[in-house]
């Protein structure tokens, strides 16, 4: 049987032709007994379908053509319902949407058929399936004359329906995983006319949806209209008069009436819901208020990061055009399933912090706690937008970017490709339904998030690369255009040498901060110091004197510029910016942080603190008295984030902002810091 273990690991070493194991066993995080393990049942699997074995040689992989071709068409070795074996963690889903859309009484035995496996392990399933169930207000109850069946509001175990659908559909095999549900009730036939429907009215009406959400939407729809009884959804006057003012509305009424004839009048609102979060680009005329709020998240990420955002109109556009569905999304509680949300945590961690709070706006407007998978696609919205990379134009070497993942993706992607290939020359994303309209003379090479045909070259992506899969797509890259990589030694190369003559305490840190060094010229951009590195004793001031705001500022900087941080001219901007702009810089409870532009005369990332006995008054108003001056001076987008993070939430917690504030030392202040660097 083939498990999506094994799968995944056929995936992962036939995108890059130069892929080693050692880059397999990292990226998949295993130890060298799993390997082996892993490549001797993938083989096993292989040779079921007489197709010829994995070969391992000088650490590279031999991959027949033949397994290639099957894998990158997704046809899952010509794999049937029967051959399919699903992990522990994807069987209470099935379970689900198997109930979901029963066709007759169900017992256990019915799910030991379906997930082949034993009486006892279908039990624990369903105990599982229970407890899923229960997070999402439905119940999976048990009648001895009518099975197992689902209780509760009818939109909340749509709810979690798709949910379902979409968590399954990111997962290796997902779409056979769905399939084999659907042809357990005889139910796939359902699926073309339903696409072949959402396809006439979309090419009809230029409709823009997301690729990727629009597939989902087809499998949403399938499971509803293969449901046996009608459903009635319950939806309350307000959100029905909200469905019913959008211009999309008239579409989802011809949709349900296409895919739904008997019960159009009751799913139409289901079927608009459904396109509104799937937009990808989105008329401002439709949604002023959101375009409106869109500015509103902009200046409060601003605030929160001490960014100025350049080109601020362009952003606003393209964040509208994510806020639109994700606003419909948390308005009626539709699940958004991101598989990069944990890596995004990990490597963009400040940044995440600062969108989070920067979507208090979003969260206000809609009353609703924004979820962290939404956070993670708004955090890959402005990493992308404000990651630095240098773009040298190449007379030479052109590329397009196909992308159905959306805005935030397809932003974030851009970026990093920008960063790994700066010699290539990249025109605007494209989707794959407009690549047609582009002449193959304009460019040299394609970069995709979806199999692609085409004469010239195409490089497979995902929207948010590992390590292992950027130091991959290189080496790739390379072998078909070796005029753009100037240095001929590869990370493989050096990993070797190091592994024979010394021992790697942490292989995955080597590996990351050689592609860094070598490829991406990044050392300096990623050092990001703590708090407690720039708020050093000599940065940390207290004084006495009555002081006007001008001079409180100058006297807070000067120990940035009395080490060289920064020059004159920056303090003199900070207190322009003042004049101009206004009191922005209090941010509350007696805090002040002043700031400018780096290019207003930083020379190193900084951060000094001066302590007012007497509060000063900000721009001589008695409503903004300030107590703490604490300057930042910043170099770039990032480098200061990790610093200003800790800040931000030490004067957000009562008791350490009050601490500081009691504080008569810089000693104390110090302590009071790294205490929260170790609780963290």
């Amino acid at each position: 049987m083939l498990d999506q273990k094994s799968y995944q690991f056929l995936e992962r070493i036939m995108q890059y032709d130069q892929i080693t194991k050692p880059e397999i066993m990292m990226e998949m995080n295993l130890t060298n007994r799993q390997f082996q393990y892993l490549l001797e049942k993938t083989n096993s699997i292989l040779s079921q379908f007489n197709l010829p074995s994995v070969q391992l040689r000088n650490q590279a992989f031999i991959v027949d053509e033949r397994i290639k071709s099957l894998v990158q068409k997704e046809a899952a070795l010509g794999m049937k319902g029967d051959d399919l074996f699903v992990s522990e963690t994807d069987r209470p889903f099935i379970i689900y949407l198997y109930t979901f859309i029963r066709g007759e009484e169900l017992s256990n035995y019915h799910y030991q058929l379906l997930l082949g496996v034993s009486k006892n392990t279908a039990l624990a399933d369903v105990k599982k399936a229970k407890e899923v169930c229960e997070e999402w207000n439905v119940h999976l109850s048990y009648k001895r004359m009518d099975g197992y069946f689902l209780e509760g509001e009818e939109m909340d175990k749509r709810r979690l329906a798709v949910y379902c659908i979409d968590y399954l559909l990111s997962q290796p095999l997902g779409k056979e995983i769905i399939l084999m549900i659907l042809k357990s009730w005889e139910k796939e036939k359902e699926i073309n006319p339903i696409q072949d429907i959402m396809d006439h009215i979309v090419t009809r009406d230029s409709l823009k949806l997301v690729k990727s959400r629009k597939m989902e939407m087809i499998y949403h729809l399938t499971f509803m209209k293969a449901r046996k009884k009608n459903h009635s959804l319950q939806l309350s006057a307000d959100e029905i008069e909200i469905l019913e003012k959008q211009t999309l509305f008239d579409q989802a009424k011809e949709l349900a009436e296409k895919i739904f004839p008997e019960r159009y009048e009751n799913e139409k609102y289901f079927v608009a819901i459904q396109l509104l979060t799937s937009q990808e680009e989105v008329k401002s005329h439709d949604h002023s208020s959101l375009l409106k709020l869109a500015k509103e998240i902009i200046d409060e990420f601003e605030r929160n990061t001490l960014l100025p955002i350049e080109n601020k109109s362009y952003l606003i556009q393209s964040l509208f055009n994510h806020l639109v569905p994700t606003f419909f999304r948390i308005t009626f509680g539709i699940p958004l399933i991101n598989p990069m949300t944990h890596r995004i945590k990990e490597e963009y961690k400040e940044l995440f912090q600062f969108v989070e709070n920067s979507l208090e706006p979003l969260s206000d407007w809609t009353g609703k706690k924004i979820s962290e998978a939404e956070i993670g696609y708004f955090t890959l919205h402005f990493g992308g937008y404000l990651e630095k990379h240098r773009e040298v134009k190449s007379d030479k070497v052109r590329a397009i970017i196909v992308c159905s993942n959306g805005v935030s993706s397809s932003i974030m992607l851009r970026s990093q490709l920008s960063e790994l290939f700066p010699a290539i020359e990249f025109s605007r994303m494209h989707t794959t339904e407009n690549l047609h309209n582009v002449s193959p003379s304009s460019y040299d090479l394609i970069f995709s998030t979806v199999q692609l045909t085409s004469i010239k070259p195409v490089f497979l992506v995902k929207p948010l690369l590992s390590i292992v899969e950027k130091n991959s797509l290189i080496q790739a890259v390379a072998s078909e255009f070796p005029h753009i990589q100037e240095d001929n030694i590869t990370i493989d190369q050096v990993m070797d040498i190091v592994r024979r003559n010394a021992d790697i305490k942490n292989e995955k840190k080597l590996f990351t901060e050689l592609v860094d060094l070598i490829y991406l010229n990044t050392e300096q951009r990623w050092e990001k110091p703590m708090l407690s590195e720039l708020l050093t004793e000599e940065m940390i001031h207290f004084t006495n004197e009555k002081l006007e705001w001008r001079g409180a500022i100058n006297k807070a900087a000067r120990p940035l510029v009395d080490t060289g941080k920064i020059e004159n001219r920056y303090v003199e901007a900070m207190i322009r910016n003042v004049e101009e702009i206004g009191t922005y810089i209090h941010i509350g409870k007696g805090i002040a942080i002043p700031h400018a532009r780096p290019d207003a005369g930083v020379n190193q990332v900084g951060m000094s603190l001066l302590r007012t006995q007497q509060p000063v008054l900000l721009l001589d108003k008695k409503e903004h008295p300030i107590e703490m001056f604490i300057c930042l001076a910043a170099i770039d987008n990032e480098a200061h984030l990790k610093a200003l993070a800790h800040l931000t939430k030490l004067l957000g917690n009562e008791d350490s902002l009050q601490s500081m504030k009691n504080a008569d030392s810089a000693q104390q202040i110090i302590k009071i810091i790294k205490e929260g660097e170790e609780a963290k």
